[in-house]
């Protein structure tokens, strides 16, 4: 007996519409007009002969059916999207990662060896998104994401802790005036990572005013004040994550001072349904490797400084 199930499409568009709580930002992420996102909405309700959408003046919200139908479908989509990549990825193992790109830039790249990647005995696809948590991919097996962030049908864990402070050339403290205090960064160019926040931080929490900065420059992109600050143009707020390769390599310093205040970490994100295929399980403990050997050089570091 055939099962008796709702028009697919139909449930595309309703599961992209619910979760964006807008029509337009929907058609665009499944490419087709507001209209026909409007038109498969209608289509659901009148097959379940139920209103999902309260519909307003340029705006739409979910009714109470329609916000417990949207749990049900989204699960049910996300089981679907795991279980064929499960399914794709049974004769030849692949790990589809989704990756902060700062992070995979930064920190991931460099940390990565031929050899060990030969252990692995698994196909990386690393996909890199500003934000993660955001943009998640539908078949991926595992994310690294900045911050606390909640996606259905995975568990959340602690992946790496990192502390912040000020970093810059060896080569600006060398042909200028020294840095021997957070204040003193205000005589050089301060680098803003999307915003004046870790500065602002940094300087209040030592007594110091960003108003007292003479000059500055912004980039959207963590990655991009790391090499801002290699490069001499001024003193970035970096971490032992996003520095630790350029510092490693001589091409960062820590000038002065203590850490900036604030807790930070990336998280791990890990499917729930059990059991994993033995590639996702392998590529979680050399993720954790990795973690490890990252905090043992920043302790030695750390004490040596």
């Amino acid at each position: 007996m055939p099962r008796k199930l709702p028009n697919l499409n139909a449930v595309k568009a309703f599961d992209a519409a619910a979760r964006h709580q807008s029509f337009t930002e929907a058609a665009a992420e499944l490419c087709v007009t507001q209209a026909a996102i409007s038109r498969q909405i209608r289509l659901l309700e009148e097959q379940l002969n139920t209103r999902l959408f309260s519909r307003g003046h340029r705006k739409v919200e979910l009714t109470i059916a329609g916000r417990r139908y949207a749990k049900m479908v989204e699960q049910a989509l996300l089981s679907i999207a795991l279980d064929t990549g499960t399914v794709q990825r049974s004769a030849s193992p692949q790990v589809v990662i989704d990756v902060d790109s700062d992070l995979a830039e930064l920190w991931l790249r460099p940390l990565m060896q031929s050899s060990d990647l030969d252990d692995l005995g698994v196909s990386l696809d690393i996909r890199v998104h500003p934000e993660p948590q955001k943009m998640f991919a539908s078949d991926a097996d595992l994310a690294i994401t900045w911050g606390q962030v909640y996606v259905p049908g995975f568990q959340t864990e602690t992946f790496l802790q990192y502390t912040a402070f000020p970093v810059c050339s060896p080569s600006l403290i060398e042909s200028a005036e020294s840095i021997k205090d957070i204040g003193d960064c205000l005589d050089h160019r301060l680098i803003h990572d999307r915003g004046i926040h870790w500065w602002d931080n940094a300087l209040v929490s030592h007594g110091y005013s960003l108003a007292q900065c003479k000059k500055s420059i912004t980039y959207h992109r963590t990655y991009l004040c790391m090499y801002a600050a290699a490069d001499g143009l001024g003193v970035a707020i970096g971490d032992d994550v996003s520095s630790a390769h350029l510092i490693k390599e001589g091409k960062l310093i820590r000038p002065c001072g203590p850490d900036i205040p604030g807790r930070m970490r990336y998280n791990l994100l890990v499917p729930e349904v059990r059991p994993l295929p033995d590639g996702v399980y392998a590529t979680i403990d050399w993720l954790k490797k990795l973690a490890k050997s990252h905090q043992d050089w920043f302790a030695s570091w750390h004490r040596e400084r």
